[in-house]
């Protein structure tokens, strides 16, 4: 059992917001709490990055441990995305004081992270890398519209292996910060879904091979956001593609007309349409409307950017 990772996941969003700001004021003594956001500047030059909220409408209230497997569910639905990733960065930052930036509302659009980035906080942010903890499966990384083959090479030399996907907070904050980050996993499964499960040894295998790449990081292990080369549509088969978003920053920021096809609650083949201002925040307005459909269920997302409304 892993009473602590229950705690995590039994608390609101709200509430676990608080909770963390005062086991990382022990550590850090000035922590940040921000509108989407709590971050707290470490000695060490890696930022660590999670999400705070989760899908599911119920908080679990009944968990299942399945011992033979190492498996831990609830019948209201986990939350080991993101639980799994907060756990994980509380146990790292006893091991390394890096820097940790918790968002708030990545579900439903990364709106934390948005909001963060548009901080004096991020201009004044010196790290070498940025490791995110909201990533399901075992040992996968996944560096979305960051093609820094370095960085790359530097991460996948032991333990974890390439993998792609759809969208989390690095894809808002490594093109602003402007260095390589990446997604790694939690050990959590069927994610968006009660049926989802953390097997808690996952997990801990990740925490160890995260904290072996940071204990051989050195000074000269550095590396810039290189942002990967693609026409506008090269992204448009969902999840096999590092691009990924057009993401503005300052200025206007057009809205376009999003259609995203995907598999609905009876096997069939649907289409769901809205207008937002990047993939990222269309794939928030459709987790949102569609309550019971999971990334999985996304078949691919089409753009037309000549239909669109400026702000």
């Amino acid at each position: 059992m892993n009473k602590e990772f229950e705690k995590i996941c039994r608390m609101s969003q709200k509430s676990l917001k608080n909770h963390l700001k005062q086991k990382l004021c022990t550590e850090y003594g000035n922590v940040i709490v921000g509108d989407g956001y709590l971050y707290a500047k470490g000695n060490f030059p890696v930022l660590l990055v999670a999400h705070l909220d989760t899908v599911h409408r119920k908080l679990p209230s009944i968990f299942v441990y399945d011992q033979t497997q190492d498996i831990i569910s609830s019948p209201q639905g986990i939350g080991g995305d993101d639980r799994a990733g907060v756990y994980m960065i509380m146990e790292i930052i006893k091991m390394f004081n890096c820097s940790v930036l918790f968002t708030e509302d990545e579900e439903i659009g990364g709106i934390g992270a948005s909001k963060f980035v548009k901080t004096d906080f991020v201009k004044e942010m010196d790290v070498n890398y940025i490791i995110e903890f909201d990533r399901m499966n075992s040992n996968d990384a996944v560096f979305y519209s960051c093609a820094n083959e370095e960085f790359e090479e530097f991460i996948t030399k032991d333990f974890y292996k390439t993998n792609y996907g759809t969208y989390s907070d690095i894809c808002d904050i490594a093109p602003v910060v402007g260095c390589a980050a990446v997604n790694l996993s939690c050990g959590y499964h069927k994610p968006h879904t009660t049926d989802e499960y953390v097997v808690l040894s996952e997990m801990e295998n990740s925490i160890k091979a995260a904290c072996d790449i940071l204990a051989r990081t050195t000074h000269d292990d550095k590396f810039e956001y290189v942002e990967y080369e693609s026409s506008y549509y090269d992204d448009e088969w969902f999840g096999y593609s590092h691009g990924g978003y057009n993401y503005s920053y300052g200025g206007y920021n057009p809205q376009m007309y999003y259609l995203i096809e995907y598999v609905n609650v009876y096997g069939d083949t649907d289409y769901y349409d809205t207008i937002a201002r990047s993939k990222a925040e269309a794939i928030g307005h459709f987790v949102m409307d569609n309550p019971n459909a999971t990334y999985d269920n996304i078949i691919d997302v089409c753009v037309d950017k000549d239909v669109y409304r400026y702000i």
